[in-house]
């Protein structure tokens, strides 16, 4: 079987991501808005979810790793619906002129649609190629890489020297996180994809979701057009966002079963 270590690189994610968000959300629970509740559970638990299905079947608990799997019916609607909580929530503080957003929130919600579209994406094709072992699972495992940006920009913004956010008169600095986490997010893709060649096309996919991340922030997340949309997005009622977003994940999973392939897998 492929990626036999990816359990402990799930978990490796996990503590990085605890790390990083641990100023703005781990260490302040009690200050989170419940939108940060569900994307913070729902990603941590997708994360979860990929190492306790990596050690099962890596261990020879091939029942038991079919029977995990069907939480993935419940797992990626719950988080493409907390997506777009996340991002409404966002546009929220963008129309509020939040300092953050005002420099780099707004733009980066470019980055959040485009990250929940794809996942749901992603998804699908791990569901529809799910009898090819190779590419089932780095499809699956590959919906980690548009997580890695936002999770390593907040870590070079706290942690490291050069990128720390010490102040407002520092908060400029955050763009050169965000370039850095992205360059290094396209790399694994595409280091995988050299690793790995019999699923070289879904880590080069997955390279490609975090390359589209930042060219749409860079580009369309810079625009009147998309600042009026974002201001369109606040107006909306968080119930309707919430729906879109679960709807978006139940379509994925269940579509990509119902076109579940047998067929050889694409060439690449």
């Amino acid at each position: 079987m492929p990626y036999s270590k990816t359990h402990y690189f799930m978990l490796l994610i996990l503590i990085i991501t605890v790390v990083a968000f641990w100023p703005s959300y781990f260490g302040r629970l009690n200050d989170a808005p419940l939108a940060h509740h569900l994307h913070g559970a729902t990603s941590t638990l997708w994360i979860l979810l990929i190492a306790w299905q990596s050690w099962l079947i890596h261990n020879g608990r091939r029942a038991a790793h079919r029977k995990a799997g069907l939480l993935i019916f419940v797992m990626v609607p719950l988080m493409t619906a907390a997506f777009a909580l996340v991002t409404w929530a966002g546009a929220q503080k963008a129309v509020a002129d939040h300092p953050f957003y005002v420099l780099f929130g707004q733009a980066l919600l470019t980055a959040d649609v485009w990250l929940m579209c794809s996942t749901a994406l992603q998804v699908y094709l791990a569901m529809r190629w799910r009898r090819l072992v190779h590419i089932h699972s780095a499809l699956i495992i590959g919906t980690l890489i548009g997580l890695l940006p936002p999770i390593l920009s907040r870590l070079f913004a706290n942690y490291l020297p050069g990128m720390m956010i010490e102040g407002p008169d520092t908060l400029y600095r955050f763009e050169y996180a965000i370039q850095l986490s992205m360059l290094l997010s396209v790399l694994l893709g595409i280091g995988l994809a050299v690793l790995y060649r019999k699923s070289r096309w879904p880590w080069l996919m997955a390279a490609g979701i975090a390359a589209i991340s930042y060219g749409l922030y860079a580009t369309v997340g810079q625009t009147n057009w998309w600042a009026a949309v974002v201001m369109h997005l606040s107006q909306l009622h968080p119930g309707t966002i919430y729906l879109s977003g679960l709807l978006l994940g139940i379509l994925a999973v269940v579509f990509g079963w119902r076109h579940g392939l047998t067929a050889h897998s694409p060439q690449g």
